[in-house]
């Protein structure tokens, strides 16, 4: 028997984090979600949170790290696109 094995492990801070912005993203892409629904214009909200988005992390991270959250973020939406097109043979 290893010695590491009756070791509990704690979650890391990092992980912690982790799992606090996760919950914190789904909770508010669900609010969103149901505020487009109830308004009839996902286009309209979807600008209004892009624009909170994008003013305020340039506010705190800079404009460079800013565009790269928000090319990560079509880059994931496109693979989930690809990843869901049968059709899409590439």
């Amino acid at each position: 028997m290893d010695l590491k094995d009756n070791i509990y492990k704690f979650p890391s801070s990092q992980s912690i984090k982790e799992n606090r912005y996760i919950q914190i993203r789904d909770e508010v892409e669900k609010f969103l979600t149901n505020y487009a629904i109830e308004r009839k214009d996902l286009w309209a909200v979807a600008l209004a949170a892009g624009r909170f988005s994008s003013m305020t992390l340039e506010k705190i991270d800079g404009t460079d790290k800013t565009l790269d959250f928000f090319k990560n973020c079509i880059k994931t939406q496109k693979e989930a696109d690809l990843g869901s097109d049968s059709a899409n043979i590439t």
